[in-house]
């Protein structure tokens, strides 16, 4: 059985000049009109566009007519049809476009740039095949079991009889909503992709040639919410570039977000007309603490953990204590946004502790994080080096001893974030990056301790998505049967193995435990 989309104009929201042509006059206002009537084919469906969903008009409907040689726009109203693909348009052309054998349409009825400059001095006039619309599409008001035009531009060439049939200038996302509450949605894609803006479209083919002011997201709301069950189709923009993940942001009453990543369309250029069924994802609106670890000066005897909670409950209550009694670090207050804390000045070697943040609410749920407060080596302290590996945004291998660039490690596999992986850019102890190290049968981190001086590591990793019930990542010393360590963490967060002691002048690999992991970074500490 075949959904029929209709095109409603009566209840969505259009662009905002959707009907005000006062730049664009009519030529009609200063000529003799004639009548005229077209009969006007909404887009059919096929198997390379929209399978299994036909496109009807409505009462109400407007098309815009453009005469190719004048540029002269015309209102064209539904006179005929309503309730089928194919109708009857009537308006009026002003008397010297009467003659004209080519007309461009386009749906919905907004106005369109009849010559454009950009700053390589390329012109785009009608006259040259392309139609520039004049303002940009960034968001939308989703329609429930369809459609919205504000994006949804079909456009059409007449052919030799003066009629036209439309063919779609969007492509479209169909999503299932999950949750109850969800009023907004925001999709974001990486890659060079484009979803929004003010779209060019070459009108012999219909294609988009351009577009100006381009973003690479879209946000749709819907009046009432979103209905948990229903389908939505979610027209955007096919500036033809690869996409990669995809990120999905949904909103909700109460200042809730929760987000939803997938990879179905990395290396996917978009096509017009054609749909893209991103599924029923799931999503939670459980709170998360965000905070980022600590670095304090030697010479520190104070600090705090700044922190903020996502999708907070009104019985929320943050609590916070060391994960393992030290002498140096205590945690003293909380507030609404830090938890202070106390230390002594550091004379000695570089050091760390972890504070365990809970956040516990509706009486007895609980969400835990664990943040890493390090200090710096006091003046007295001997002889010490700290070695670094990350690769960085770039894809290169950051390997520094003391800030200095070395060889410590080695190191093979290396993986993009975001889509398979929860995040998509990742910052630890002032280091940034949107890569890591991917740890599959073959990716690994090695290093050799000093022969001399103490050692230990502390490292941070995040596990792919689709191994969310499997993935472990262990350090295993050469010669060594069983491993040192072998960690673990929730598909949402990053992994902090803490600090792990080590032997002197002992080889050490970091690799997988069990399915797939990316390693952002790895710290060895050298103190004597």
């Amino acid at each position: 059985m075949k959904k029929f989309f209709t095109f409603a104009v009566a209840a969505i929201t259009l662009l905002s000049v959707s009907c005000n042509k006062e730049s664009f006059p009519e030529a009609g206002n200063t000529t003799a009109t004639i009548a005229r009537t077209f009969t006007v084919t909404a887009p059919q469906s096929t198997k390379t566009e929209l399978d299994g969903v036909k496109v009807i008009w409505s009462a109400g409907d407007e098309i815009n007519v453009i005469a190719t040689t004048t540029g002269n726009q015309y209102t064209f109203s539904i006179t005929e049809g309503i309730g089928t693909a194919s109708a009857k348009f009537s308006g009026s052309i002003a008397e010297a476009d009467a003659s004209e054998t080519l007309f461009y349409a386009l749906y919905p009825n907004v106005p369109v740039r009849a010559e454009e400059t950009d700053t390589k001095g390329n012109r785009w006039a009608l006259d040259q095949g392309q139609l520039v619309i004049d303002e940009p599409v960034l968001s939308q008001e989703a329609i429930e079991e369809g459609f919205p035009t504000a994006a949804a531009f079909l456009t059409a060439v007449s052919d030799a009889d003066g009629n036209f049939a439309f063919r779609h200038g969007a492509a479209y996302f169909k999503l299932q909503i999950a949750e109850e509450g969800i009023e907004s949605i925001h999709f974001e894609v990486s890659g060079s992709a484009r979803l929004g803006g003010r779209p060019i479209y070459t009108m012999s083919t219909g294609a988009t040639f351009q577009v100006n002011g381009a973003k690479p997201y879209m946000d749709f709301s819907c009046s009432g919410g979103f209905k948990k069950g229903s389908t939505y189709y979610l027209p955007v923009l096919t500036k033809q570039s690869d996409c990669g993940s995809l990120t999905l942001t949904f909103n909700a009453a109460g200042a809730k977000t929760a987000t939803a990543v997938t990879s179905s369309l990395n290396k996917v250029k978009l096509t017009s007309g054609k749909i893209y069924d991103l599924g029923c994802p799931a999503i939670d609106f459980s709170p998360v603490i965000v905070a980022d670890d600590v670095a304090l000066e030697a010479s520190a005897t104070s600090g705090s953990i700044a922190y903020e909670i996502t999708n907070a409950t009104s019985d929320g209550v943050l609590s916070a204590s060391l994960k393992e009694a030290c002498d140096w670090l205590s945690v003293g207050t909380v507030s609404d946004d830090a938890v202070s804390l106390t230390a002594t000045a550091n004379e000695s070697y570089a050091r760390s502790a972890v504070v365990v943040l809970t956040y516990t609410y509706d009486r007895a749920l609980t969400v835990s994080k664990e943040i890493t407060v390090s200090q710096a080596a006091g003046a007295s302290a001997g002889e010490s080096h700290t070695h670094v590996f990350y690769y960085d945004s770039s894809s290169t291998a950051v390997n520094l001893t003391d800030g200095q660039a070395g060889s410590y490690f080695t190191a093979t596999g290396k993986a993009d974030l975001g889509g398979d992986y929860k995040i998509t850019e990742w910052s630890i102890n002032g280091y940034t990056s949107k890569k890591g190290v991917k740890f599959n049968s073959s990716g690994k981190v090695t290093f050799k301790t000093s022969a001399t001086l103490n050692s230990s590591v502390q490292f941070w990793f995040i596990r792919r998505k689709s191994d969310a019930t499997s993935a472990k990542i262990r350090i295993i010393a050469d010669g060594a049967e069983t491993p040192l360590a072998i960690f673990d963490t929730p598909y949402d967060e990053i992994g902090n193995s803490g600090i792990v002691t080590l032997e002197k002048n002992t080889g050490y690999t970091i690799q997988q435990a069990a399915s797939e992991q990316a390693l952002l970074l790895v710290i060895v500490t050298e103190t004597e």
